[in-house]
């Protein structure tokens, strides 16, 4: 019961998300739908009350229908591969919250539940291909095994549809969530029982929402956010973090919480006791990259103040002006610098030893 009302709450604060999917959807199948009507010379599609008040009494839909007809629909609309592509978009507009959510299997590949269910969805995109004038060519097999995220166009991506994931802690090995990390991308992972105490430390990025709490609450997060976003709702001896992106590009800010008071001593899943050090070796030189970042920006802030500003008050009070009061902005460059300077040591996270 507490489960299924995690899952609630996570799918309301990713509503927006999903309905965005849904309304694609919908819409393409409506024009499809059109389309085919059209193609079998349908007068329905000309109904009097599909042309608004003005037309009642006014037209004759079935002979408008038999005028428009030579212009012809804007996909094949008598096709086969028209029809099962409006087949495909109608069966996943039947589809309620189930298209959201997923479980991971115990012992099971969370990388893969995540690339079946995507690929899954994107029939839709896949469907919408093939009924245009751009369809031949393509293969309409896929309508049926899916068509994989790493296909999908750019515009595709920010219509992704989220995925509320329930995973055992053990299965949550988080790192090949970040392929799918692009457009609008959002998971939402439920974990159960112990886990890596600091699983989504590698899906951190500038650009990506990254957040691990143990607070049901946290997933409001995402409601207002959008953007590729993870967040994990863990056990409550896992590391607390969330990573919010810059408002205008940059690196984001990193805000830690809790991390836990013991090292790692055994394997959780598949997950080794070193894999485990790792990630929280990596939230630590984040957080530590960022603090650096800080003490540079205040660093060139003082430097500014004692050197080149006093400058500019000495030459202002002798040419008899009085000083700007603005005080000068700290150099982007330098502070992205000084981030990336505190990540050189990730170097030795590729390997064993």
């Amino acid at each position: 019961m507490q489960s299924e009302m995690l899952a609630q709450a996570a799918l309301g604060a990713v509503r927006s998300r999903a309905d965005a999917f849904r309304s694609a959807v919908a819409a393409t199948a409506e024009q499809l739908r059109s389309e085919q009507r059209q193609a079998a010379g349908d007068p329905s599609i000309h109904s009097v009350s599909s042309l608004g008040a003005f037309a009642t009494g006014r037209i004759n839909a079935e002979r408008l229908a038999q005028a428009l007809a030579p212009c012809g629909p804007i996909g094949n609309g008598g096709s086969p591969a028209f029809r099962r592509a409006l087949a495909v978009l109608e069966e996943i507009e039947r589809r309620g919250d189930e298209l959201f959510r997923i479980a991971v299997k115990p012992g099971g590949d969370l990388h893969g539940a995540v690339e079946s269910a995507l690929a899954d969805a994107g029939r839709a995109f896949l469907a919408a291909r093939l009924a245009s004038k751009d369809g031949p060519g393509l293969d309409d097999g896929q309508l049926s095994t899916g068509f994989p995220f790493r296909h999908w166009s750019r515009a595709e991506r920010r219509l992704a549809p989220p995925l509320v994931i329930e995973i055992a802690g053990g299965d949550l090995v988080a790192a090949g969530l970040g392929s799918y990390l692009d457009g609008n991308a959002c998971f939402v992972l439920l974990v159960s029982g112990q886990a890596p105490p600091a699983a989504l430390a590698r899906l951190i990025a500038p650009g990506v929402l990254v957040a691990q709490t143990d607070d049901a609450e946290a997933v409001q997060l995402l409601a207002g956010f959008t953007g590729p976003a993870a967040l994990a709702l863990m056990p409550s001896e896992s590391a607390r973090f969330v990573h919010r992106p810059a408002a205008a590009g940059g690196c984001g800010t990193i805000e830690v919480t809790h991390t836990p008071a013991q090292e790692p001593r055994r394997p959780i899943g598949s997950v080794s006791v070193f894999q485990q050090e790792q990630d929280l070796r990596l939230l630590k030189l984040l957080t530590n990259g960022q603090a650096q970042s800080a003490a540079a920006a205040g660093v060139a802030h003082s430097a500014a103040t004692s050197g080149d500003e006093v400058a500019a008050q000495t030459t202002a009070h002798s040419n008899g002006k009085h000083p700007a009061g603005d005080v000068p902005a700290v150099d982007p460059v330098a502070t992205l610098a000084a981030w990336l300077l505190a990540r050189v040591d990730l170097s030795d996270l590729e390997g064993g030893g």
